[in-house]
């Protein structure tokens, strides 16, 4: 075999190495985006907690997306305001989640995450904490 032969070989190699590390790889069904922040805020005041969940909905079936106080989910109405909305990008839906804490008191101090699961039970995704400080 000569040289360039062997040396073509070679690289043929490690490209059916890479392009089959990148097929392996499944992709996630969905994603959880947000800043990592620490909230300070006074008492009396409102904070707002927002994220968007990416997902396959053809994987997924429904998917259920909220805002969790230290793994209690944010749903009392007279305290939390929650508004959902969806867009469809390419194969790609786009679910943005927006808490408006209101009316903030010391006990609302902790650490959120946002957490998105799908109803089929194929994937789930959470972000990291964001933590509330409320002072006074």
């Amino acid at each position: 075999m000569t040289r360039l032969s062997l040396s073509l070989l070679v690289l043929l190699s490690l490209v059916t190495l890479c392009v089959s590390s990148e097929e392996d790889k499944a992709p996630d069904i969905v994603e959880v985006f947000y800043k990592q922040n620490t909230i300070d805020a006074p008492r009396g005041s409102s904070v707002t907690l927002s994220c968007e969940a990416r997902y396959f909905s053809n994987q997924c079936g429904l998917l259920h997306a909220t805002w969790y106080r230290e793994s209690t989910e944010l749903t009392d109405p007279r305290k939390y305001l929650t508004t959902v909305s969806e867009t469809v990008v390419n194969d790609t839906r786009r679910r943005k989640v927006v808490t408006e804490i209101l009316n903030l008191a010391p006990e609302d101090s902790g650490q959120y995450q946002c957490k998105a699961e799908c109803n089929s039970g194929t994937d789930s995704a959470m972000g990291h904490f964001i933590t509330v400080n409320v002072k006074g």
